[in-house]
Order: C-alpha cells, then structure tokens, then sequence
C-alpha cells in the first residue's frame, strides 16, 4: 500500500479507516451495520500514535525528564502536525468523503489528522505493535517532522494547564458529549473541570481542539 509502505492483508480494514461518516448510508436515524466510517479506527489510532510517540521519545532522549517527554509528545501528536503529516502523505485524495464536506473548510481542517489516526489504528490491527511503530516512526515523524524545530516550538495550552495542576496539586479533568448539528455535523462539547468543578466549556467539531481552546481560555482566566 502505497500509504504505508505494507502490503495490506486485511484491506477492508483500510477502506474503513477512509471512509468518512458522511458517505456512511443512514437508517432510522442509525448508521447501517453493512457500512463502517472510520471512527472506530480513529479512536485505536489515537491511543497507539499516544503509545508509540512515548515509546519513541523514552528511547531517543534517555537523559531528558518526564516534563520534556510530555511536552515533546503532545506537540507531535497535535492536531496542527497530524494535519501536516496527512497532508504530505497525500491522504485525503485517497479517501470516501461526502463533496458537502469537501467543500467546507472548516470540515477539512480536521478530516485528514482524524483520517490519520484511523490509518494508524488499522495498520495496528492489520500488522501489529511493531510494524506501526516503525510506519510511525520512520515513515512519517523521521521523513517529514522536524523535531529539533518542534522542541523550539510554543507548548500547547492543555500541557501547559496539566503542567501547572501538577505544581498546585489540582485535578484537571474534561468531559465530552457529542453535539449533533444537521445531517453529517456532529460537534463534541468538551466541559474543562477543575477539582470536579466546571470552569468553562468549548464546542468543535474535534474534540481535541475543542480540549485545547477550553485550555486556552482556561490559561487567560488562571493567569498561566
């Protein structure tokens, strides 16, 4: 497969991770059974890319502390670099996407990272642990991240809030529940929590951004 360098031995696991929610046929309100979107595989991919991008960076810097290691991670793992690495693997050309999607920008923005992690979710479960891992590693991070550059970068707002919880022995939390908005927009409404209290909240349609846009109000009004 010309994405990932393996030949596929499950392909309809691939399909899957291709396709959008929005070409999935809908019934009664419910998505047909005979009809898989990508979701399922976006959230395996998530957790994996979490794992291998840890494991990576625990091997690569064996001096750095567990702050750096963090910070490090959720910059690589972000959905501005998820973006940029769809995008130089030319994924969203390859992909089943409603055209009411393709025409909305907005849409875009998060269809190719969240297409991504489905990729990765199905190579796990096409190839295993190991083979994702190098496809991670050496096919996407090592070709087409610079990671000298993104140690230089701006920490995100969430890793900067969960880094100053830690120094106030605070607990931060968030909470998300799908927003449905017309045929083919489902939003996440995220509830940023402070020591089980709710501080703020944030609508997008990924739930990622919206945990970083609720950070980012959240810094404002802290003063982090």
């Amino acid at each position: 497969m010309q994405l990932t360098g393996y030949r596929p031995a499950k392909l309809e696991i691939y399909r899957e991770a291709l396709r959008h929610s929005s070409v999935t046929s809908v019934q009664s309100g419910k998505r047909s059974r005979h009809t898989n979107d990508n979701e399922r595989l976006e959230f395996l991919g998530d957790a994996i890319l979490d794992a291998v991008v840890a494991d990576m960076l625990f091997k690569r810097y064996p001096f750095k502390e567990e702050g750096f290691m963090t910070e490090m991670r959720t910059r690589i793992v972000s959905r501005s670099q998820l973006s940029h690495l769809a995008m130089k693997i030319g994924l969203v050309q390859y992909m089943e996407i409603h055209p009411d999607v393709l025409r909305n920008p907005h849409a875009m923005k998060v269809v190719g990272c969240n297409a991504l992690e489905a990729l990765i979710g199905a190579v796990y479960l096409d190839k295993g642990y190991q083979k994702t891992a190098l496809f991670i590693g050496r096919k996407l991070i090592d070709q087409y991240l610079d990671l000298e550059k993104i140690m230089e970068t701006e920490i995100s707002y969430k890793a900067r809030l969960i880094k100053w919880s830690q120094k106030a022995q605070k607990k931060i939390s968030f909470e998300s529940e799908a927003v449905i908005q017309g045929k083919n927009q489902k939003l996440h409404k995220v509830r940023l929590l402070i020591d089980e209290q709710e501080l703020l909240s944030e609508i997008n349609h990924s739930k990622k951004v919206a945990e970083e846009l609720a950070s980012e109000k959240a810094c404002g009004l802290l003063s982090v």
